[in-house]
């Protein structure tokens, strides 16, 4: 209810202020503060700071040369955006309807889109369309051409900024002109963007160090030895019996016989905490019509030992099944858990369990025993803290391939869905900052560091999305231009109405592909 509340309270905010503005502009007084209303939004103009856009512009050359690389950079994001939006188009009917996209995340706004921050947003998009527009007005003042006016577009407060060049002179000019004009917007969002990648990759998280090694509990299963000990996931393992444990001892942990209590320590928030557990492999899922189903093995389960080898840890584990032969039978013993004890016995139901071959079951697989079981040491997953940190300072560590390196771009892109960005809460504990941050508080450098890494977010998706060929996007305009040229050229004798009726047409056909792409991944997954 207190949710509804808010959302209705917003809403009414919302449509309150826009009939306010829209009010505030047929009645002439906006036009007394240099401002005009534009569907809700407030644009304010000013003379103000054309001079400083004038002061960029004066190295020529360079700028010259930027617009050819932007317009470079334009063509690459465009080709690129388009294919990962076809390649995407073919794999919706696998996404199931529940897990499909909705609207508000296919929106870039902060306020709307749940994996983008607010505050963060806010401060991140502000700057992107202000860098857009900056570069907008550079190109405008270096091709000679006039600014009309800059300003900010208000709703509530500033959500961005604005450059208005000579509409009329850039319509009559010089096609390279035009698209050197058009290019710079989107191409210095992404400049920006890799910058702001190689400052929170290299300088802010390059200089963050782990705490503790200890393992980090990401996920924690229903009715397991760690649920039933009061573990969580950001709890971070400190101790097992006394002894510090790091991410790589728990494999083959030293731990007590399956199903013996033992004593854990962890920290989470700052602080120490001590709570008992029952050791053991515990089975999280079992395949049906298989060997650890048909053996009548069930979640929660643990598994003490198979063949008379007792399964201390993971290692244990592995060991064992990769020493079993195909076909034949072993003993097994597993243990349930039994509420009024407090205490894990033996299933009497369990005893035998024949594997087969892994080959025969597993897309690539080994010729090896297969139980057909998925489990997890205490039934809780882990992360190793080290790998966190190297996952956002080098995305590209072992990558030998494109396939590689594509893969580790779009795991960086996508941290804010795995919940590193922003990263905050029990994270801000286990990373602390080292190296020329060693002073520095450790909210102070995070919420710094996650603002780098959403200026990059932010300023990524702005040139991205306007790189796209359809007008009224950047790379429509860009996309037009091109295809005029491309025209000029295969069909020299036409005349000036069908060479535009052939550009139109072109042109109109790719903004009803991009449509049809973006819209495809809200309808596709639930149509099948």
């Amino acid at each position: 209810m207190d949710n509804l509340v808010v959302i209705i309270l917003v809403i009414a905010l919302i449509i309150g202020y826009a009939s306010l503005i829209t009010y505030l502009s047929r009645r002439k007084v906006l036009e007394k503060y240099n401002m005009s209303s534009w569907y809700g939004f407030i644009m304010w103009r000013t003379k103000r700071g054309r001079k400083f856009v004038d002061l960029l512009a004066k190295p020529k050359r360079f700028w010259h040369v930027y617009a050819f690389l932007a317009k470079a950079i334009c063509l690459i994001i465009m080709v690129s955006i388009m294919a990962l939006l076809i390649w995407e188009a073919s794999l919706v009917t696998n996404i199931p309807a529940d897990q499909a996209p909705t609207p508000d995340m296919l929106i870039g706004l902060p306020g709307i889109n749940p994996l983008i921050p607010l505050w963060y947003g806010v401060l991140a998009l502000a700057i992107g369309v202000a860098v857009h527009e900056i570069g907008h007005g550079i190109m405008t003042r270096v091709a000679g051409m006039k600014i009309k006016s800059m300003g900010l577009l208000l709703f509530i407060f500033p959500v961005g900024a604005f450059v208005e060049p000579d509409e009329e002179a850039l319509v009559k000019a010089k096609k390279k002109i035009r698209t050197s004009i058009y290019a710079a917007g989107p191409a210095t969002n992404i400049v920006l963007a890799l910058f702001c990648a190689f400052i929170f990759s290299t300088v802010m998280v390059g200089s963050a160090e782990v705490a503790h090694d200890g393992p980090v509990i990401t996920s924690v299963y229903g009715g397991t030895p760690a649920d039933l000990g009061g573990l969580s996931g950001g709890y971070q393992i400190l101790s097992i019996n006394g002894v510090p444990v790091s991410y790589e001892d728990l494999y083959d942990l030293d731990a007590p016989e399956p199903g013996s209590l033992m004593t854990l320590t962890y920290q989470y928030q700052g602080e120490e905490f001590t709570t008992t557990v029952h050791s053991g492999i515990v089975v999280l899922g079992v395949i049906e019509g298989l060997p650890a189903a048909n053996a009548g093995l069930k979640p929660g389960m643990i598994i003490h030992s198979i063949d008379g080898n007792i399964l201390y840890n993971e290692a244990r584990f592995r060991e064992t099944l990769s020493e079993l032969e195909i076909g034949k039978q072993y003993d097994i013993v597993a243990l349930e858990y039994d509420a009024d004890s407090n205490s894990y016995l033996v299933n009497e139901n369990v005893k035998t369990i024949t594997p087969v071959n892994r080959a025969d079951h597993v897309t690539g697989g080994a010729n090896m025993a297969y139980l057909g079981v998925t489990s997890l040491y205490l039934g809780a997953g882990i992360m190793n803290p080290q790998a966190v940190l190297d996952r956002m300072a080098n995305p590209y560590m072992g990558a030998d391939s494109f396939g590689d390196y594509l893969s580790g771009t779009l795991s960086y892109i996508a941290l804010p869905f795995t919940g590193l960005q922003p990263l905050d809460g029990f994270y801000r504990d286990i990373f602390v900052p080292g190296g020329a941050f060693a002073g520095w508080d450790g909210n102070v450098f995070w919420v710094t560091a996650n603002c780098v890494y959403w200026i990059f977010w932010i300023n990524l998706m702005l040139g991205m999305t306007n790189a796209l060929p359809a007008v009224p996007l950047d790379g429509g305009y860009l996309f037009r231009d091109w295809i005029d040229s491309v025209v000029r050229r295969i069909k020299k004798g036409i005349s000036e109405e069908d060479r535009e009726r052939y550009v139109s047409s072109i042109t109109y056909m790719f903004i009803m592909l991009v449509v049809f792409l973006i819209a495809w991944q809200l309808i596709g997954p639930r149509l099948f």
